[in-house]
């Protein structure tokens, strides 16, 4: 269907797949309310799949089965009970069909459009599902029973209610191994296109009916790309905070691992908490993104990793040149090749409950789908552009077969070494990975399927206006007329993907006692060791340049805790890290920003004479309308400790004066050094009078803010940011604060008359893991939002309490801990 872009792709063995049809698996029929796209049990009759489950605190499942069916039999069923409905959604967006269920406002028109048409049964059943190694065949078809016994057990009327229930949902039906392999292409392609759909669907609005003319046009300007502007997410939106500590940084001389995932706090990328065990072959603690049969962050007996979202690119563009009398054709080498035109049907549930069928095209060249950038210029928009061409969108992962089988491998590696050579597989898809084990090794590395684009290529293929302009911006865009110009290939790796050797890692060992990254560029994974020469598609900020860019506070600050930690300099004890203080380190919940600016600011602060004054933003407002109130501000600062904590006095005030100042030009007199990029910038500018105004300004729309928002200044932070309990009966305190300016990482939008109790993303899963003489890792843990979506359950909200005490969870590994932690235990089998 899809020609040279969809090479012998994935998941499952044909010949499996087929047996498991011809045994009943109707994995190309809907169950109830489908229609049509991967419905069916999981999983032939002939297939006995059976598992122990033990539940220890806060609901945690260890499942232990005998081979890697009944492993995922137990665990999809552990699962079930916890968040089937929250599955079941990503399920129906995965197929193409929210707003066939959901409606236009609440589904989302240009992802069915974009799923429908790469997602489809075909595709997934024949290609996607395809690669996978025979254990992960009978993983997924466990996994997809164990769903399906749940939901049989409990019936569409038993699910769960509330905003992401779904009980006597029409939508809800049995799970299929096409489904889930759906759902699972769909997080593969996460920074590629599942992040671009409009820009694909956009291009159906300007497709052409007329011929080609040429135009003059004036370059774009270059700066940072805009992530807004596309309707991309920004690096930033998926984040996480990890340090790997090797031997010379540790007290004990064993490896430490502090992992700290920030993942949204509802829907399918939620963390789910297992511990998923074949004894001798696979047992692994961690935690797994909602319906993923494996564990994606976690730990073992000798190893333990975390993930943070990686700043690399993961697409790329080309620019093709059109045939002046058809722009349906574009040249390649000489020679004419068309785009081809595919109608995709949808279906969108209008208000009166019925269905309308809509249709648009997604146009295609052998590089991908053809996109509209008019979000980022006039200039760069249409079909044709004003340079008569059009682009077309590459990405990386679109063949990326081998995703669920690395996380396998992952799992049983037992070393760093084992760890590194594993990941020789490039199956990770947009993360880097941090890792640690029980000898003292550590790493930090990007490490995964990245577009093999060097700065040689850039040089040589981006070399159109439009090019140069939009590659300036922060996207690789190549000559598509050009066969010299696709991307390259390495002898270790698949087509168009950087090998290993070129990619950027480090590992501890002489003066790097560990190394840590907060979604900032790889150059900065240690202070005496900055990692450069890599490819610009790397880079955090485009490619002017990848490296030697300043780095975000966030960042910073866990360099500054770390190179303290290493001095003895924090007040924690003696110099080098162990559990305890990697522990207290995390809940902290100190303030980067506010040791850099606060006295600079109070200064400000305490020199406004009258707060009814001021000339602020374009219409010159003054600086509040609430001046006896930003009299007292300066108070406030004054005795803020400085910190997030959930009694912190102040915080409120200083989150809503310094986001309103933070990206004023020239804020800091001291200019960022690359030499020294964990203490630069620094020292607020204020003898700049436009920095000073700005100030003020901040100080004042943050007064005002709060006064409107019905927050006194002087309410603790636990007060103003907390999550409600299932039945809203209580409010969880929260601490922690926006990633904009601080380690420990919580982002909440602000509700009327509440506070910021809308968590969107932020702390997650969160583990501390080390070794001590004994044959059990040492692990403590926390999931912010607790194990289960569901309001009703007593896991929806009991880890969240002990987040908010800054309480740890002992993780049970051995099975004598398990048993002493046990709260629950069943056997299940397909023959109950």
């Amino acid at each position: 269907m899809f020609g040279t872009t969809r090479q012998a792709l994935w998941w499952i063995s044909v010949a499996s797949l087929s047996c498991a049809i011809a045994c009943g698996d109707d994995s190309g029929s809907g169950g109830s309310g489908g229609s049509g796209t991967g419905g069916g049990g999981g999983g032939s009759p002939a297939e006995v799949f059976s598992a122990n489950i033990v539940r220890t605190s806060f609901g945690v499942p260890h499942v232990t089965a005998d081979d890697f069916g009944g492993l995922g039999y137990g665990a999809g069923y552990a699962y079930a009970q916890d968040n089937f409905c929250v599955l079941m959604r990503e399920v129906i967006v995965s197929n193409g069909e929210s707003a066939r269920w959901f409606g236009e406002d609440e589904g989302n028109i240009s992802k069915d459009y974009v799923f429908t048409f790469f997602n489809n049964d075909d595709f997934v059943a024949n290609e996607f599902l395809p690669g996978a190694s025979e254990d992960l065949q009978a993983l997924i078809r466990g996994y997809a029973a164990g769903l399906n016994r749940y939901l049989g057990e409990t019936g569409v009327d038993g699910l769960p209610e509330g905003p992401e229930g779904c009980r006597s949902a029409p939508w809800v039906r049995e799970i299929g191994i096409v489904d889930l392999g759906k759902v699972y292409w769909k997080l593969t392609v996460l920074a590629g296109i599942d992040s671009t759909d409009a820009l694909i669907m956009a291009a159906a609005d300007v497709a052409p009916a007329q011929t080609l003319a040429a135009a003059s046009f004036l370059p774009l300007e270059s700066q940072a790309v805009n992530w807004d502007a596309l309707g991309l997410r920004p690096p930033e939106t998926y984040g996480s905070n990890a340090y790997a500590i090797g031997a010379s940084g540790s007290q004990t001389g064993a490896g430490l691992l502090l992992g700290n995932s920030h993942f949204p706090w509802q829907g399918s990328q939620r963390w789910y908490v297992q511990h998923l065990t074949i004894p001798g072959e696979y047992d692994v603690f961690g935690s797994s993104l909602q319906g993923v049969p494996v564990v994606n962050i976690g730990f073992n007996a000798d190893m333990a990793w975390g993930h943070t979202a990686s700043s690399a690119q993961r697409f790329g563009l080309f620019e093709l040149d059109l045939v002046d009398d058809n722009p349906f054709q574009y040249r390649y080498d000489g020679e004419i090749r068309d785009i081809e035109v595919n109608p995709v049907t949808i279906g969108v549930r209008l208000p009166d409950g019925t269905v309308e069928e809509r249709t648009k095209n997604i146009y295609m060249s052998h590089f991908g789908p053809i996109v509209n950038l008019a979000p980022l210029s006039e200039l760069a928009g249409g079909w044709p552009t004003v340079a008569g061409s059009v682009f077309a969108l590459r990405d990386a992962n679109i063949d990326n077969s081998r995703i669920l089988d690395q996380f396998k491998s992952m799992g049983q590696a037992r070393s760093v070494d084992a760890l590194e050579d594993a990941l020789r597989d490039l199956g990770l898809p947009w993360v880097n990975t941090l890792a640690a084990d029980r000898g003292g090794d550590a790493i930090y590395g990007d490490l995964t399927a990245a577009p093999h684009v060097t700065q040689g290529l850039l040089d040589e293929c981006a070399t159109s206006l439009l090019a140069i302009a939009i590659t300036s911006q922060g996207i690789a865009t190549l000559d598509g007329s050009r066969s010299e110009c696709e991307w390259g290939t390495d002898d270790d790796a698949p087509p168009g993907i950087l090998g290993f050797d070129r990619l950027p890692r480090l590992r501890t060992g002489g003066d790097v006692e560990y190394v840590s990254n907060s979604n900032d560029s790889y150059w900065l994974s240690h202070p005496d060791a900055l990692l450069e020469g890599y490819s610009p598609i790397f880079g955090r900020n485009g490619f002017n340049p990848p490296e030697r860019i300043e780095q975000s506070l966030r960042t910073r600050q866990g360099f500054v805790q770390a190179e303290e930690r290493i001095a003895g300099t924090d007040g924690l004890g003696e110099p080098g890290f162990n559990a305890n203080v990697l522990r207290e380190i995390m809940f902290q919940s100190r303030n980067i920003s506010g040791e850099l600016a606060r006295s600079e600011v109070l200064a400000v602060c305490d020199g406004v004479d009258d707060w009814s004054g001021g000339s602020c933003g374009e219409e010159s407002n003054p600086y509040t309308a609430n001046p006896l109130q930003a009299a007292q501000a300066c108070e406030v600062l004054a005795d803020w400790d400085g910190l997030f904590d959930v009694d912190s006095v102040g915080s409120a005030l200083w989150l809503n004066t310094w986001t309103r100042m933070d990206r004023t030009e020239d804020l800091w007199l001291v200019p960022f050094d690359p030499d020294d990029p964990v203490s630069t910038p620094n020292t607020l500018n204020v003898a700049n009078p436009d920095v000073l105004e700005v100030t003020r300004c901040a100080l004042g729309a943050g007064v005002d803010f709060l006064v409107e928002g019905g927050i006194p200044l002087d309410r603790p932070w636990g007060e103003v940011q907390f999550r409600f309990n299932g039945d809203r009966s209580e409010r969880i305190a929260i601490h922690g604060g926006p990633g904009r300016f601080m380690w420990s990482n919580i982002n909440a939008n602000f509700v009327e008359g509440e506070g910021y109790s809308d968590i969107r993303t932020g702390n997650t899963y969160i583990q501390v893991v080390t070794w001590d003489d004994g044959p059990c890792p040492v692990a403590f843990g926390v999931t912010t939002y607790s194990q289960s979506a569901d309001l009703a359950s007593p896991h929806y909200s009991d880890w969240t309490e002990a987040y908010s005490t800054k309480s740890w969870t002992e993780l049970p590994f051995c099975r004598e801990d398990v048993e002493a932690q046990s709260i629950s235990e069943i056997d299940i089998s397909t023959d109950d």
